[in-house]
């Protein structure tokens, strides 16, 4: 009977030499566009379409009415201070309630349906950037810190908003709009109309543009800094208490604070130049309000000379958002060339795209048995002057248990990042039961095949029982429950309030470091894959609950393959292989009983966790002793008191 990777070896081969196997989100990403096309236009669904292009004919309309409004009040007022007869006035106040009203209704319909399409769009571009990145995480991202990849992700990808509502629409309103008052005014006084498109030019297409072209540099330098001074901040925050550990807080908050400045400093230059365009515009306006007005009293009667003066006032106002809308393309133009780096990661074969969750009845099923081969492996880290791992060999049958021992730097959370899929070797190759993890099809490893529990388990913001349906969607309660309790934490969620519907917070902040891991360890036990691995499952426990943990978590399916990293050795007995490792090579393998026979690292190391074991024993039995003589002690006072 063939295993479940076997089976599909045929369909894997001709899947990846056929040109349409890729992802449609990574061709998306990957193609030859730019950046802003491959990101906005690729995430534009034609409902989204038609919300922007709603939103964009009621901005123009509510501008159009605006300027209506002032122009039919204009004219309500010079009209009315000539005492005509009220008759010839109410076409007017009709025209300006209606404007009035019109302004408000259309103004919330544009800000509604432009503001729904674009966080609908900014939510796709997120999501399909996590896709792009998913891949390389942990090993492929060390070019970039947290701290910079959180405001790429975040600032940056709001350039998709700027882009959307703070250019196109302020742009297509102003040339929708004034080209339209424009027109009439040519049709009502000719030179006025003329005086009134020359301003509208300089204020709303040539100083835009000069500000532009000025503020570029600028503000790819504020961009840079701002990324600088998120990265800054995420590591004080986040490293505080490594920081004060070392005594290096001082050195590094002083870092933040030099990159707190130098956003400052970008930011006066900026304000300085942004003033000093806002002045110029101002200027422009006040030229070309002053010269329709001279042309219009000189040309037309008082009350259309009123009308065309305040009509020019307000239409000249459309080179306010227009201007910002020129600040914001600076800004854009540098945030996607960042996301551009981004876009331009190498694609890693071994995991195009995010795993997609098992569908249908299987969903809840366990994945059949499969083995691993790690044959000849070595791993070289970019701009590594050394391997990290080197001439790596191990079988992994189905049911067989192998735990990985060694020294922090050795090389172990290399390998299990290895036959996850997240790291591809540089040297020889990983097999999943034949079929090497780079010609795996997408979303076919993980969760299902090969998955587990990593060094440093991110718990996200939720409730517990949504952390652990993200390990398999559609578990029952009960299951839950079977997988909290292998992990030792079932009468620990129980006393929490809302039990499995308790809420946690961001990376399980007032979580215990135990609590954590043993949160991550009951989703890694609940995927329940074909091969699991467990990257230091016991890490924070205390040693008697560690014990416990360990063979619970080893305690599985008969078929299935588990690959245990660890620094201790206790426990290790219940494992069919342990290996050894040392600056990335294998220096011990056999049982627990065999290393433990041979003189070397494995069994000084058990018997150095055999003796701190020991004292903290007797310890903890002292420590006992003394609270129960105390404890006596304080009954025999009041048990002798007089009554």
């Amino acid at each position: 009977m063939s295993s479940p990777v076997a089976s599909r070896r045929d369909s894997v081969r001709g899947r990846a030499s056929s040109p349409t196997a890729s992802s449609p989100v990574a061709s998306s990403l990957t193609a030859s566009s730019p950046v802003a096309s491959s990101l906005t236009a690729s995430a534009l669904t034609r409902a989204d379409l038609g919300r922007l292009v709603g939103a964009a004919v009621a901005a123009a309309l509510g501008e159009a009415c605006a300027i209506a409004l002032t122009a039919s009040a204009a004219w309500l007022i010079c009209r009315a201070s000539q005492q005509p007869p009220l008759g010839a006035l109410m076409v007017a106040v009709v025209a300006v309630r209606a404007f009035a009203l019109g302004r408000g209704a259309l103004r919330y319909a544009e800000r509604l349906w432009g503001h729904d399409a674009t966080l609908r769009v900014m939510e796709r571009v997120r999501g399909r950037l996590l896709t792009l990145l998913a891949p390389h995480a942990p090993y492929g991202l060390r070019a970039f810190s947290r701290g910079e990849l959180l405001n790429r992700l975040v600032a940056d990808v709001d350039a998709v908003q700027d882009a959307l509502l703070r250019v196109a629409l302020p742009l297509l309103t102003a040339l929708l709009v004034g080209g339209g008052v424009t027109v009439w005014a040519a049709l009502t006084l000719p030179t006025a109309g003329w005086a009134l498109g020359a301003g509208l030019l300089l204020a709303c297409v040539a100083l835009p543009a000069l500000a532009a072209v000025a503020g570029r540099r600028g503000a790819a330098r504020l961009s840079a800094a701002r990324a600088e001074l998120a990265a800054r901040t995420v590591d004080v925050v986040e490293g505080a208490e490594d920081l004060a550990l070392c005594g290096a807080s001082g050195w590094v908050r002083e870092r933040e604070h030099a990159a707190s400045r130098a956003v400052a400093r970008h930011e006066r230059v900026r304000a300085r130049a942004a003033g000093a365009f806002t002045a110029a515009a101002v200027l422009v306006q006040l030229l070309t309000t002053t010269a329709v007005a001279v042309l219009a009293v000189r040309g037309t009667g008082p009350v259309t000379a009123a009308v065309l003066t305040l009509t020019a006032l307000a239409t000249l106002d459309l080179a306010t958002p227009v201007r910002t809308a020129s600040e914001h393309l600076t800004r854009l133009t540098s945030s996607l060339g960042r996301l551009r780096d981004l876009h331009r990661l190498p694609s890693s074969p071994s995991s195009p795209s995010l795993p997609a969750p098992a569908q249908g009845p299987a969903a809840g099923a366990a994945a059949g048995p499969a083995g691993l081969e790690f044959t000849d492996v070595g791993v070289t880290h970019p701009g590594g002057g050394r391997p990290v791992l080197e001439g790596f060999g191990l079988v992994l049958a189905p049911g067989r248990k192998v735990a990985l021992v060694g020294p922090s730097g050795s090389g172990k959370s290399t390998v299990a990042g290895l036959a996850r899929g997240l790291l591809e070797p540089t040297a020889g190759r990983v097999a999943l039961d034949g079929v090497p993890l780079a010609d795996l099809p997408e979303g076919a490893l993980r969760p299902r095949l090969a998955a587990g529990l990593t060094q440093y388990h991110h718990v996200f913001a939720g409730t517990v029982r949504e952390h652990l349906l993200l390990a398999r969607p559609g578990a029952d309660e009960a299951r839950l429950w079977a997988a909290l309790a292998r992990a030792g934490a079932a009468d620990w969620v129980r006393t929490l309030p809302g039990g499995l519907d308790a809420e946690v917070a961001e990376d399980a902040a007032a979580f215990s470091g135990g609590e954590r891991r043993r949160l991550g360890l009951a989703a890694a036990l609940l995927a329940d894959p074909a091969v699991l691995v467990l990257d230091e499952p016991t890490e924070s426990l205390a040693p008697r609950d560690a014990d416990a943990v360990l063979a619970a978590a080893l305690d599985g399916r008969p078929d299935q393959a588990v690959l245990l990293i660890s620094h201790r050795t206790i426990g290790l007995d219940a494992v069919d292989e342990v290996v050894v490792l040392d600056e990335g090579r294998v220096i011990q393998r056999g049982t627990h009983a065999e290393l433990l026979a041979a003189p070397g690292h494995y069994r000084e190391r058990h018997r150095a966790e055999r003796a701190a074991e020991d004292a903290e024993a007797v310890r903890d039995a002292r420590e006992t002793a003394r609270e129960t003589r105390r404890e006596q002690a304080a009954y025999d006072d009041f048990a002798g008191a007089p009554r």
